[in-house]
């Protein structure tokens, strides 16, 4: 009996990995389960029904994992769209000003494309997303958490790289060879400047997905109904 349950509890478990806490809570489940089985059988319940019923009593853990939230899928993915939306239309705004440069001109139209592409995506879209608002999902958000981490490393590497061959490619010379740096004018600072500044607007990425993050717990299902 003891064997037959914990695999059957391992299975619940299967697509979260173990550590103390799964462990703790698995241990939890299977001692309950083994109680249930045995008053089952004291009330005259054979071995195999009573583990039947006693597997058939608990079919679903997610709500026992404290990282998991319960949220609504098509209200989440259509607030994350407009998320996705407002920040891309901020980044666009943002980098008018570095249309002075031909990559600054690029980049702005690049957004303003997406922009674009976004909002018809969101007239065709958006009211499938309104449908259907009772559908719920559990989300893990100790996944979210990790993933959030991993893409703003990835960003700072972006940008330590990005930096590092900007300045290559606009003093590899001068510090190679130790020539002072020289700076004609406040409009040449001005697109130095720029020229720096405008792999921040990547930012946005990781902004995104930590909006994302937060967007589980305010519409987590378990809350609205408290």
């Amino acid at each position: 009996m003891m064997n037959e349950l914990k695999v059957y509890v391992d299975h619940l478990f299967k697509k979260y990995k173990n550590h103390r806490d799964i462990e703790e809570l698995k241990e939890e489940i299977i001692g309950n389960l083994e109680a249930k089985v045995s008053h089952l059988i004291a009330e005259g319940v054979d071995e195999k029904s009573a583990i039947i019923k006693a597997k058939n009593s608990i079919t679903n853990i997610d709500d026992l994992i404290d990282s998991n939230k319960s949220v609504k899928i098509n209200e989440f993915m259509y607030k994350a769209f407009q998320i996705a939306f407002l920040y891309f239309i901020i980044a666009w705004i943002v980098t008018i000003p570095f249309t002075l440069m031909r990559i600054g001109i690029l980049v702005n139209y690049l957004l303003l494309f997406i922009v674009l592409v976004l909002f018809v995506v969101y007239l065709i879209v958006g009211k499938l997303f309104k449908s259907n608002q009772d559908k719920v999902v559990t989300l893990n958000i100790a996944s979210f958490m990790k993933t959030k981490k991993i893409i703003w490393l990835l960003w700072a590497i972006f940008i330590f790289i990005t930096w590092g061959y900007l300045s290559a490619i606009l003093f590899g010379s001068n510090i190679w060879f130790s020539r002072p740096i020289h700076i004609d004018g406040p409009y040449q600072f001005g697109v130095l400047v720029a020229r720096y500044a405008l792999p921040f607007i990547t930012i946005i990425f990781p902004l995104i997905f930590s909006a994302w993050e937060r967007l589980i717990s305010q519409i987590e299902v378990g809350e609205q109904h408290e």
